[in-house]
Formats: structure tokens, sequence, C-alpha cells
């Protein structure tokens, strides 16, 4: 074989675009059952859901360093938290009535008790996967765009588009980069949040990793530990940590990135395992409109990590994570 189809042959191709084939990190897309599965080292660690049968695209299962998943996919009494997931409650596209929510839009699924105990697809409110485009990989990264739509019945909300980029680290460790924006394409958006209940994205730890039954920690940029001390807090980052069956740590850190942390930004955090930062403080617990053509933006680094908050050296990461 010449040198150049030695070349030629180290890459993969999909729908025209390129991987390098010894990269540490993979991704394998079943257009059929609309999952994509993220692997580091031959190691499965994500799988993404974002099929026409789900209400929400989100990660299930999101697994640890050891390979344990950390996330919840659907559970009582909050069914419609989707393990790791972007979407809004109340958001009011000009010239329409109703606001929409994806938030909620589980329940805007069909009831069929013969098939779930909860509504299922279609739904009326949903966040809709339409591309992955735009991927590329190094030999320890790899990196891609997707893009979503806000839909509700057939009237298109606003479009949400997201970037992705994964780094294998050591021992199992690995990182992600998550920026995604909603875009008001097809009119002006009022958005209200409130107080308490939304994060800006969420996360859902499963009741292996949570405080009230895995024994987790729940440790801000600010040293304040448990829900009491960090729920509507202002910090950098938080970081959810829990115990391994050996009684070793491990944990997920969730980072603001510094283009995001220009001003203090509160967070949600529940010792049953949801969390995650709320929006800018002059669109916390406000209604605040995008116009159209304008884009709501948001960018966190999500460090998988072994030991605990201080082990895990997640303040040093997190500064790495601003100088890079």
């Amino acid at each position: 074989m010449t040198m150049t189809l030695r070349f030629l042959f180290t890459f993969l191709f999909l729908g025209g675009l390129c991987f390098a084939a010894d990269s540490r990190v993979t991704m394998q897309t079943d257009a059929a059952k609309g999952v994509t599965t993220i692997a580091v080292d031959g190691k499965a660690v994500i799988v993404y859901k974002h099929g026409d049968d789900v209400d929400l695209p989100h990660f299930y299962p999101w697994n640890s360093p050891s390979g344990r998943n950390m996330v919840v996919d659907i559970t009582e009494p909050f069914p419609h938290h989707r393990a790791f997931w972007v979407s809004e409650n109340s958001v009011l596209l000009e010239g329409e009535t109703k606001p929409f929510s994806n938030y909620s839009a589980l329940y805007s699924g069909v009831k069929n008790p013969d098939v779930s105990k909860w509504p299922v697809a279609p739904y009326g409110n949903r966040s809709k996967h339409i591309v992955f485009e735009n991927v590329k990989s190094t030999k320890n990264s790899l990196e891609f765009d997707e893009t979503i739509l806000w839909i509700a019945g057939e009237t298109k909300i606003a479009d949400e588009l997201r970037h992705y980029k994964f780094t294998a680290l050591e021992n199992g460790e690995y990182f992600l980069d998550f920026a995604f924006k909603i875009v008001a394409a097809y009119g002006k958006l009022t958005i209200k949040s409130d107080l308490t209940h939304y994060a800006w994205p969420y996360i859902r730890m499963n009741d292996t990793f949570n405080v009230e039954k895995g024994n987790g920690v729940i440790t801000n940029s600010e040293g304040q530990v448990g829900q009491g001390a960090t729920d509507q807090k202002p910090a950098l980052w938080i970081d959810y940590s829990a115990p391994t069956p050996d009684g070793k740590m491990e944990g997920l850190a969730c980072f603001l990135h510094p283009s995001q942390a220009k001003e203090p930004i509160t967070w949600l955090t529940r010792d049953y395992g949801c969390w995650g930062p709320h929006h800018k403080a002059n669109q916390h617990n406000a209604t605040f409109e995008v116009p159209k053509g304008e884009v709501l933006a948001q960018r966190v680094g999500l460090l998988i990590h072994h030991g605990d908050v201080t082990t895990g050296k997640v303040a040093e990461r997190y500064q790495k994570y601003c100088n890079e």
C-alpha cells in the first residue's frame, strides 16, 4: 500500500465528515434508534438519546471513571428530569398566546397506560434533534455541532445550536466542553425564569451519586458544602462527588466558562440530585426578551473525575479550563 493510501485509510468517513481512526474518543450513531454513543479508549461513557420517541434529547447513561452510571433517565416524583438536558419552562414566541415549555415536554405526550405509566410520543412540545455536523477529531478529542429545533405542534419556536468537545484524560477521566445557544430565529422570545426551579443546563444525579441516598457531597468554588450552603449561592463551579462501592470517591464537576462568569451567577442544588447554574443575574427570577435574530448563550465545562473535590484537584482544573 502506498503512503498516500495509508494516509487515506487512517480516516473514517461518515456523511462526508472525517474522523481520525486512532482517536481515543469516538462516536457512533444509530439513526434508527435515535442514539449516539460516545466512547473513550474503547469504552462507552455516554449514550445520547435524541430520537423522535424522546421529549428532550439527553445523556443516559452517563458513566463515571469507574464505569458507573451517574444520572437518572426518568424518576419519581420528577419524571420530567432528563439526566443532562437543556430546557426552559416559559417561552412566549412573538405572535403566540400560549407559552412554550420543553421543561414540561413529557406531559405534552400521549397517555397510553398499556405502553408506559408516563406520556409517550408524539409530544406537543419538544426539542427535536435535526442534525450532527462539523465532526472532527484529534488523537485525544472529538468535537461536533448539533442543531435542535424547539417546536410546539407545527410551530417553530426557536433553534438550539450546540457545540460539543470531548477530551480523553487519563485513567478513565474525561472532559466535555459544552456550548449552546438559543436563537430567536422565528420571532422575539419572551422568557420567564423563576427563583428556584430551573438550571442552565440541568444535571440530575441518580441515587448512587446523590446526597440523599448515595452519600454524595456537593461542594462549590467558595468551599461551601451541601444544598443548604450552595443553593441560590454564587459560584464559579460546583462539584458533585460520591463514594464507589469500595470506598473511593469519584464525581462530576460543572465549570462556568470564563466568558459566562464575568458576573456572579447563582446555582440550583438539590440533595436529591438536581443541579446546575442559573441564568445571569439580570435574567434570573425575571422576565426578559431575546429579540428576533439574537441569542441566549451558555458554555460550561464538565469534568468527570476520580477522587473528591480536593483529591480530584477540581479547583486547579477549573483554572486550567479558564486558561485554555
